[in-house]
């Protein structure tokens, strides 16, 4: 059996690194795995996602034609358009990136932010994404890979980068309160501060850990 000397734990199966730690395993693998290997089904996911755009494109057709047949002096059908794009575009995002849940709340991050920057541009720019949506999303951001990686007790590899890519992003609000476009500046402190305050923890308490993710990374 195998045996990993950090996490002081045997460990059953075929495994090239600890699934704990990722570190290197000392002894003897069992001639057989422990688990079954299950193979992503390719048709169920490409059959959502079939789904998905068929339900988005006629709802979005059903919502222009009740605009022409029900004239209501406003475009509204365009709004609720650009809501469904929305809506597809995070559920497929969501579908594809679902193997690696940190990745994919990062992904939703940017995402959420762009498509609301762009609504917002459209539609007269009336700063209610850069005064609310991205400040909000980055914080939920945030809290969420610290709330996942502490329930699922996961390594450091596995969100230390991404908790700061996360938490760089957060502070991009600064800019906003620089150049005097808000109005309301309180989702953005609060933003501002949490990235800070995430920054330094991982800098003093962890940054050996970071230093090593970022070395990996970066193949320092």
């Amino acid at each position: 059996m195998l045996y990993c000397k950090p996490c002081k734990a045997k460990i059953a199966g075929v495994h090239g690194h600890c699934p704990l730690c990722g570190g290197n395993l000392s002894g003897e693998p069992e001639k057989e795995r422990s688990y079954p290997i299950i193979a992503p089904n390719p048709n169920r996911i490409k059959r959502i996602i079939q789904i998905l755009s068929i339900s988005a494109i006629a709802g979005a057709i059903i919502c222009v034609a009740i605009n022409v047949l029900v004239p209501a002096g406003i475009w509204w059908s365009l709004f609720a358009v650009l809501g469904l794009a929305c809506g597809w575009l995070w559920a497929v995002v969501g579908i594809l990136k679902k193997a690696k849940l940190l990745n994919n709340i990062v992904w939703q991050c940017v995402l959420i932010s762009a498509l609301a920057f762009l609504w917002d541009a459209v539609t007269g720019w009336h700063g209610w994404s850069a005064e609310f949506v991205f400040p909000c999303v980055c914080t939920g951001a945030m809290l969420a890979v610290i709330i996942l990686a502490t329930v699922f007790r996961m390594p450091d590899k596995e969100y230390l980068i991404l908790l700061i890519v996360c938490a760089v992003i957060g502070i991009i609000p600064l800019i906003f309160l620089f150049t005097g476009i808000l109005t309301v500046i309180l989702p953005s402190v609060i933003c501002v501060a949490v990235s800070l305050i995430i920054i330094s923890i991982q800098l003093i308490f962890n940054w050996k850990a970071l230093y090593r993710e970022v070395s990996k990374k970066l193949h320092l």
